[in-house]
């Protein structure tokens, strides 16, 4: 019988639940619900419940072998697999393994991870080693992949690129800080422009399409990209991988890929690795579930770590 394992992607403001194939990463059923992180963890935490369910009693109807339940999430996720961090949510202290390993084997990992995994066994990825995969969307992550396997660092933390001020001085004793995930992450941006024009209600998407006729905008999205291209440069410079894949509703926007990457090549130090692939993810809003899904299934030893590598892109 076909195996399969149930992904649910949790992000800042979306959950998405999919059905995965694990011969060959197909998404056979999915669904889609708002993520209110303002109604706190345990909101979140009957969600994400609500949804597996949902999705178990799908494969139930249509006979399906569920081999492993994969979250991910879009917070720090120890070695270990549980939260340690409440940027968008806080499930610390929550007995969601309780809750949720009632399903199947449960894996927990962080969002990044996961579609970096997703990438590197049939997207953009695929057969480049070693690569970084670069979220650009709510929030700014990015996953060293080697191996075909997302690098998780000692505690597994090795995801942010982005989260702490940086301190630089300007050579008459001022010191500059600058957090780039507060000035040109997804959510910040959105905040900034609603701000700006103010409509509360302002998104990343909205700044981005007023672009070609507000002048405000215009000069909000240069210098976004301008300050990302300047820390995925730095990322380039310290990681010297073969590729880099930018992913996330920003990242992989083909409005802004190609503008991203020509100026992220401008950042790179050595003359032979500025032409390296600077390309967009090419499996979408799915990727992370379909990482973690996979991931699920080869933690939970429920398949073999070396029929995860060769599985066919669909």
């Amino acid at each position: 019988m076909t195996r399969h394992a149930i992904g649910i992607d949790v992000g800042g403001t979306k959950t998405k639940a999919c059905i995965i194939r694990l011969s060959d990463g197909a998404v056979v059923a999915e669904r889609t619900e708002a993520t209110l992180c303002q109604n706190g963890g345990g909101a979140v935490l009957d969600l994400v419940g609500d949804l597996a369910a949902a999705m178990q009693d799908r494969a139930n109807a249509q006979d399906l072998d569920i081999a492993a339940l994969g979250i991910c999430l879009p917070e720090l996720v120890t070695r270990d697999g549980e939260p340690a961090s409440a940027w968008n949510f806080d499930w610390r202290g929550l007995d969601y393994r309780a809750r949720l390993g009632a399903f199947a084997p449960l894996h927990i990992d962080s969002d990044v991870r996961a579609a970096a995994f997703a990438e590197g066994w049939m997207g953009a990825g695929r057969g480049v080693d070693p690569f970084v995969y670069a979220t650009i969307s709510t929030g700014l992550s990015h996953s060293l992949v080697i191996g075909g396997a997302p690098y998780e660092g000692a505690r597994g933390f090795a995801i942010h690129f982005s989260g702490s001020d940086i301190v630089a001085f300007d050579g008459e004793g001022r010191a500059v800080r600058h957090n780039l995930e507060l000035f040109a992450g997804g959510k910040a941006l959105g905040e900034r422009y609603g701000a700006l024009t103010g409509r509360p209600d302002a998104s990343a998407r909205a700044l981005f399409e007023a672009e070609a006729t507000d002048p405000r905008a215009a000069a909000m999205v240069a210098d976004a990209l301008l300050s990302l291209a300047s820390y995925l440069g730095q990322l380039v410079n310290t990681l010297d991988p073969a590729m880099l894949v930018l992913g996330g509703g920003i990242g992989s926007d083909p409005k802004v890929t190609p503008r991203l990457a020509a100026l992220t090549r401008g950042f790179i130090w050595a003359e032979g690795a500025r032409d390296m692939p600077i390309v967009p993810s090419l499996i979408g809003d799915t990727a992370c579930a379909i990482g973690v899904a996979a991931l699920a299934a080869r933690a939970n030893g429920t398949i073999a770590e070396k029929t995860i590598s060769k599985m066919e892109r669909p």
